[in-house]
């Protein structure tokens, strides 16, 4: 099963919650990156990964899915979970996120557990903010933790190209550090979604994603990430999340194909193309 990678469109934080949380508002956006996630019948709960550095014990978003399932639903239930990662850790592109929620989702199958989109979301949610959104695909509108999504019917008309910097960056330290606005409002991207796509000058003037003065100020290359995906001809371009990675919207392949020649050989890079979603 493919664990796809999202973007953030805009990241409007709006304030900090009784919970500890972070109230915000965004558009998540799917990119064809993916992980590859695979389950196997077991006698235990087990993880395996490609990559040495993500752990396979009870702190991995994986085990703790199948943990959730196991101990609430299906007690004589176990399963071997293997994931090829291909999407960056610490990237701002939900791939950790993403492995839980198909986990969940075809957990919910191959057990035969028949719970529902709303009981899923639940489980999701104590997983972690941004895990409920992986549980469809699609462009989505959210506020609150990220949890309070409304789905949209459109696609972006864009090659999406996306850089991943080499650099891993901690969502809690990012809220950590952050300082609240003094205004604090929703944007309504949600409104602004559709003329943007039609008018690309909206997505500059109103997408803003809060952390970027943050990340910029403690890892000063990616700024420039950011002005060379304008220089090669981007009508957008935007930090992903908490960061660290940078992607650009350009309306022709051809445009991308350069921007994407611009950083492949020192960086991860992506081409994710138009209407993939």
């Amino acid at each position: 099963m493919k664990a796809y990678g999202k973007i953030n469109v805009g990241l409007n934080i709006l304030n900090k919650r009784d919970d500890g949380y972070h109230n915000i508002e965004t558009i998540f956006a799917p990119v064809d990156i993916y992980d590859d996630i695979e389950l196997f019948d077991s006698d235990k709960i087990s993880v395996e990964t490609n990559w040495k550095y993500i752990p396979e014990d009870e702190h991995n978003l994986c085990y703790k899915a199948a943990q959730i399932l196991k101990e609430k639903y299906a007690p004589d239930k176990a399963v071997h979970i293997k994931v090829e990662k291909k999407i960056p850790v610490g990237a701002g592109l939900g791939g950790g996120s993403s492995d839980a929620a198909v986990v969940l989702t075809e957990l919910n199958k191959m057990w035969e557990l028949n719970l529902s989109y709303g009981e899923l979301c639940r489980e999701a949610l104590s997983l972690g903010s941004d895990v409920p959104y992986f549980l469809k695909q699609g462009i989505a509108y959210a506020l609150g933790r990220g949890n309070e999504l409304t789905y949209i019917n459109l696609q972006l008309p864009y090659y999406i190209v996306v850089v991943y910097p080499n650099v891993s960056i901690s969502t809690k330290w990012a809220y950590k550090v952050y300082k609240e606005k003094k205004h604090n409002r929703l944007v309504e991207y949600n409104k602004i979604l559709q003329s943007a796509i039609n008018e690309p000058d909206l997505f500059r003037e109103k997408f803003i994603n809060d952390f970027e003065i943050i990340v910029f100020t403690k890892y000063a290359g990616l700024i420039s990430i950011k002005n060379v995906l304008y220089e090669k001809g981007a009508l957008f371009a935007s930090l992903s999340g908490t960061g660290s990675t940078l992607f650009g919207f350009y309306l022709h392949e051809k445009t991308a194909l350069r921007a994407y020649d611009a950083f492949s050989s020192r960086f991860k890079t992506f081409i994710s193309y138009p209407y993939f979603n």
